[in-house]
This record gives C-alpha cells, sequence and structure tokens, in this order.
C-alpha cells in the first residue's frame, strides 16, 4: 500500500469521525434546545396555573399559610374551606409556585412529626414557666380532637371571663376594662409574676391552665367546650413565649400572619399550628447546625 493510498485512508476515517462528531453535536444541541423549550413551556404552564388558582381562591387567599399546614397533615381529607382542598390537589411544586405568586416566602413542610414535637416543647415551657397542670396529655388528643371530631362546628371565640393580675392597671380602668381574655391574662401572668413586675405579698396568680380549667369547669362539659378552651390556651401561651424569645430561639422562617379569621374549629386548629410552627418548629438544617455549635 502506498503513502498516497494510506493518507487517503486517514483523511476518510478523519472525516467520517467529523461528520459522526457533528451529526452529534447537532442531535445534542437540538434535543437540548428542545429541552430547554419544554422547560419554558412548563414553566409558563406552572405559572398559569398558580395564577389561575389565586384567581378563583382570591376571597381566601388570606388563608394560603394554614394551606401549607393543611397540605402537610390533611391531604387527603374533607375540609371545610374550598381553598384547602383545592391547594391539597395541587402538586407541591404548584403548591410553592402559588405561595410565590402570593408573595409569601414559605413553602412546603416536609414531614408531620413536627407537631407533636412541637407541643412536646410546649410542654416543657408550661412546666418551666409553672404555667399549671399539664392538659396535653395522651399525645394532645382534646387539641387533636377539635379537629377530629368538631371541625365543621363555628368559631365564636372565647368570652372575657377572666380577673386581671394588676387590678390597679390604669388604662384599664380608664376604659372601664374589668375581665380579660385568655390570651391577656397569660400575658399579664408571664409581665407580673414570671417576669416579677409586680410584688405578691399574699396568694400569688392562678396559673393560666389551672385557671381555665376550674374557671370554666373543663372537667364536667361538653368535650367541645375542652377542645374549644384548650385551642385558645395553646395557642395564648404559644404567642406570648415566641414574644418573649431572642431571634435565635424561633423559628427563622415562620409562617406568615395574614388578617385570615378562624370561622371553624377547623381554622381555629390550623391557626393554633401555624402559632406552635412559628414559635417551636426547626428545620432538620437548623437541628444540625444547633448540634455543630454545641
Amino acid at each position: 500500500m502506498t503513502t498516497a493510498e494510506i493518507i487517503q485512508i486517514v483523511i476518510g476515517i478523519l472525516s467520517l469521525v467529523a461528520t459522526i462528531a457533528v451529526s452529534f453535536l447537532i442531535y445534542w444541541l437540538q434535543t437540548r434546545h428542545e429541552k430547554e423549550i419544554q422547560k419554558l413551556q412548563a414553566e409558563k404552564e406552572l405559572e398559569m396555573k398558580a395564577r389561575l388558582f389565586l384567581i378563583d381562591n382570591e376571597p381566601e387567599r388570606d388563608y394560603l399559610p394554614w394551606c401549607v399546614i393543611v397540605a402537610n397533615l390533611h391531604p387527603l381529607e374533607r375540609h371545610s374551606r374550598k381553598i384547602y382542598t383545592a391547594y391539597c390537589r395541587c402538586t407541591e411544586e404548584l403548591q410553592n409556585e402559588i405561595l410565590r405568586q402570593a408573595g409569601y416566602k414559605s413553602n412546603s413542610i416536609q414531614g408531620t412529626r413536627w407537631v407533636q414535637k412541637c407541643i412536646m416543647d410546649l410542654e416543657k415551657d408550661i412546666e418551666r414557666y409553672n404555667l399549671g397542670r399539664d392538659y396535653l396529655y395522651d399525645g394532645a388528643k382534646y387539641f387533636h380532637r377539635s379537629y377530629e371530631r368538631y371541625r365543621d362546628l363555628r368559631w365564636n371565640g372565647t368570652p372575657s371571663v377572666f380577673e386581671p393580675i394588676n387590678k390597679d392597671n390604669k388604662s384599664r380602668r380608664t376604659f372601664n376594662i374589668n375581665q380579660l381574655s385568655v390570651g391577656e391574662y397569660v400575658d399579664e401572668y408571664f409581665y407580673y409574676y414570671i417576669e416579677k413586675k409586680m410584688e405578691f405579698d399574699e396568694g400569688t396568680p392562678i396559673p393560666p391552665m389551672d385557671y381555665v380549667w376550674s374557671s370554666q369547669n373543663l372537667a364536667y362539659c361538653e368535650e367541645e367546650t375542652v377542645c374549644m378552651w384548650l385551642m385558645e390556651l395553646i395557642e395564648s401561651i404559644a404567642i406570648v413565649i415566641r414574644n418573649r424569645k431572642s431571634d435565635e430561639e424561633i423559628n427563622q422562617n415562620p409562617l406568615e400572619y395574614t388578617d385570615a379569621q378562624a370561622e371553624t374549629f377547623e381554622d381555629k386548629y390550623y391557626e393554633v399550628i401555624q402559632q406552635l410552627y412559628n414559635t417551636y418548629y426547626k428545620s432538620i438544617a437548623e437541628n444540625k447546625n444547633k448540634r455543630k455549635k454545641s
């Protein structure tokens, strides 16, 4: 075989390799371009679905933070509010896009064990601050029954029937406010008793849990009444504790507060869980960082 023939063979092989390489490159570029187009189309479709969701559910848009909890805890159950059910029908990707378009920083919550962990942390604070007997026994069964058994009941709030700790409060006397809500009583208990803003020569204030239980005769009343007061107590205590903790001790990515108003026991249940989440929830990443620092 002559040198010229060898050169021709080499050139032929190189041409074939170049042709294959160019063909493969063209195919790869086309495929990538198609994938980019498909991705853009999927993103536009996702954005449109989220936009339509927000339009269709505009009257209840303030309930979106509670929807995050609904989708996490009860995605396959019947709900009393339209937006809860509609949100649970969405994929997690669409749910996060809905939140983004609505202006929330929140995203879907992973796992469900966090609820009981938050309740356990609340129980520790009840003992730590001497807030009374712990009625969250058996996994906080009366709290969870608010949803499990009474979710469709109307929520009308709880009455202001508690005696103030500081009976000489000038602003209260000015407005003739003689009785407090449970939240106001918890706040006074922390301020005057726990933080020692007031001296008590004789008897000390009644711990909030005990005061509510005894004054409302909860040991002998209907179960839904127990659930009602327990939800109010849990939320009130969690709010006061969150307001007194440093930023490092509370949830760094809370579910945003809105003007949503609880109208049913189900609404109130999710409102309370939102407060537990904002006060006590720690993500896996936060727990890892905490262990590293310690």
